[in-house]
C-alpha cells in the first residue's frame, strides 16, 4: 500500500485490507490488527469505531501519515512505538522506544497483589524496574491510600513513568528515582509490599526472540543473565532487609523458572511461597512473604 499513488480515492476498508496485505508480506505477526490500530491512529478513533466507518473515504493527509506508519511498521518496529500508548488495566500509559513495553500478562500480577493485600487502606510499596510505571500507576489508581517508591537503571525509564504519574494524578503519591539495585534504598519508611517484573530472558536467548524485540527493545530490560535468574537473588534477600514482617513479595519470572526462584525465596527465608499461571497455563508469577516476628522470623 505505502507505494499506491495518490490520486485514487481510498476508501478505509481497502485501506485497511492493503496495509494488512503490506504488513503480513513482510513478516509482521497479526498484521491486521496493527494495520487497524495504525488507521484509527490517523483518523483519530477507536479501532472498533473503524468498522462503523468502512466506507468512508480517507483524506490525502490521512492516507499519507498512514502510509508512512506502514513503512516504519513493516520493518518490525514496534506497534507500540508507533501509536506511542499502551492500556494497562485499563488505563492509558505513554511509550516510548528505549523502554520496555508492558505484556498484558503483567494485568495478572497486579490482579494478585490486588486478591492478596487489596482491602488494606494504606499501604507503602516499593518496585524495582519501574520501566513505563504500568504496575506503581495502577496500584496507585487503584488504592488511593497506597503510596510508592520506585527505581529503574533506565533514565529514560524513570522520565517515562514520571510523565504516566503525573497524566495520572498520582506522581504526589510516588517517588521515583534512577538506581542500579534496591541497595539505594533506606528501609524507612518501612515498606509493606515489593513487586519487580525484572529482566528474565537467558541472555543466549535474546538474540532469537522476535525481531521486535531483539532488534527494537532496551537489552538490558531483557537480560536476566545466564539463566535469565540473576535478580531473584537480589529481591528476595532485599525483601527481607525492606518489607515490614509479614510483607508481600510479588514478582514476575520467565517460563521454566518456577523451580529455580521458589528454591531462591526459600533460601532467602521468604515463606508461603506461590506460583500462578499465565494466558498460556504457564508458570510465570510469584509471591511470597517475609517471615511474620511472631514465627521467629528476623524480617
Amino acid at each position: 500500500m505505502p507505494t499506491t499513488g495518490s490520486a485514487k480515492k481510498v476508501k478505509v476498508l481497502e485501506a485497511v485490507r492493503l496495509a494488512e496485505r503490506y504488513l503480513a508480506g513482510r513478516g509482521v505477526e497479526a498484521a491486521r490488527l496493527s494495520a487497524e490500530h495504525l488507521l484509527a491512529k490517523h483518523m483519530e478513533c477507536s479501532r472498533l469505531d473503524l468498522y462503523l466507518q468502512f466506507d468512508r473515504e480517507l483524506a490525502p493527509d490521512v492516507l499519507g501519515r498512514y502510509r508512512e506508519d506502514l513503512k516504519v511498521r513493516g520493518t518490525h518496529y514496534p506497534l507500540q512505538y508507533i501509536l506511542g500508548e499502551i492500556e494497562f488495566m485499563s488505563l492509558p500509559f505513554r511509550i516510548r522506544e528505549g523502554v520496555f513495553i508492558p505484556r498484558p500478562e503483567t494485568e495478572l500480577l497486579v490482579e494478585w497483589i490486588d486478591e492478596l493485600v487489596g482491602d488494606t487502606p494504606t499501604l507503602a510499596f516499593v518496585e524495582f524496574g519501574v520501566g513505563s510505571g504500568v504496575i506503581a500507576g495502577s496500584l496507585c489508581r487503584r488504592h488511593p491510600g497506597w503510596r510508592g517508591r520506585a527505581i529503574d537503571v533506565s533514565a529514560a525509564a524513570v522520565a517515562l513513568a514520571k510523565e504516566n504519574f503525573e497524566a495520572l494524578g498520582v506522581s504526589d503519591r510516588m517517588d521515583v528515582l534512577v538506581a542500579d539495585g534496591l541497595h539505594t534504598l533506606g528501609a524507612e519508611p518501612p515498606f509493606e509490599l515489593l513487586v519487580a517484573n525484572p529482566p528474565y530472558v537467558p541472555a543466549a536467548e535474546i538474540p532469537a526472540l522476535e525481531t521486535e524485540v531483539s532488534r527494537f527493545e532496551a537489552q538490558t530490560a531483557l537480560d536476566g543473565g545466564a539463566e535469565g535468574t540473576d535478580f531473584y537473588p537480589m529481591l528476595a534477600c532485599e525483601a527481607r532487609r525492606l518489607l515490614v514482617p509479614g510483607g508481600l513479595v510479588a514478582f514476575e519470572i520467565g517460563h521454566g523458572q518456577a523451580a529455580s526462584t521458589r528454591e531462591i525465596c526459600a533460601r532467602a527465608g521468604l515463606e508461603s511461597i506461590s506460583m500462578r499461571k499465565d494466558y498460556n497455563g504457564l508458570e510465570r508469577m510469584v509471591t511470597a512473604f517475609v517471615p511474620d516476628a511472631r514465627d521467629g522470623g528476623d524480617g
